[in-house]
């Protein structure tokens, strides 16, 4: 979803090849040829071959010239604060709440049921967004004034967590509905999810 939202954001030309998660298909001889590590997404651009969605955005992002950042994102202080929400969201959130959460719930076959886990890892995922954002309004974007590759990490989340049950304040609600009204993400989830 993130790697197809960007893609859209841009209006980058891209075919795609979809692979269902846990299905086999990662694990065949020709992707583990173009990703060893037998994971989704994979990006190929000309001969350069790119896996991590993270990286994949940041790549797509800084390959497009028509990206126009204002002067917080491009100050030293910005990019330093860019680093800090990519960090959270992908650390704190995703990978050590809400992970934990389909490991131990939603993939109990593979990775044994948790509830106890499962619990604390909602606990988690509440405490660090007030930690990191009780104090935003959420009212822009995320990262300075304009859209970035944060605001897809962010609205991706909290459409996971919204997912996974977790209560959200009416802010994260609210700016999430103003994401899913871009053309963009509304192109990006369709091609993901119907």
């Amino acid at each position: 979803m993130r790697v197809h939202w960007m893609l859209h954001e841009l209006d980058l030309p891209y075919q795609t090849f979809p692979i269902k998660a846990r299905s086999g298909e990662t694990q065949t001889d020709s992707y583990l040829d173009i990703n060893p590590k037998g994971k989704i997404p994979t990006l190929v651009h000309d001969k350069f071959v790119l896996s991590e969605g993270f990286a994949i955005l940041r790549y797509l992002s800084n390959l497009s010239s028509s990206e126009d950042k204002d002067q917080f994102q491009i100050s030293i202080e910005g990019q330093a604060t860019y680093d800090e929400w990519a960090s959270f969201i992908l650390m704190e959130l995703d990978a050590t709440a809400l992970y934990v959460i389909r490991r131990h719930r939603d993939l109990e076959e593979i990775y044994g049921r948790s509830s106890e886990a499962v619990r604390s890892a909602e606990k988690y995922f509440e405490k660090m967004l007030l930690a990191r954002c009780g104090e935003v309004d959420f009212t822009g974007y995320v990262w300075g004034d304009r859209f970035s590759e944060i605001d897809i990490l962010f609205t991706t989340v909290l459409d996971w967590a919204h997912f996974a049950g977790i209560k959200l304040e009416d802010k994260f609600v609210c700016y999430a509905r103003r994401m899913h009204s871009r053309k963009a993400y509304q192109q990006a989830y369709e091609v993901n999810y119907t």
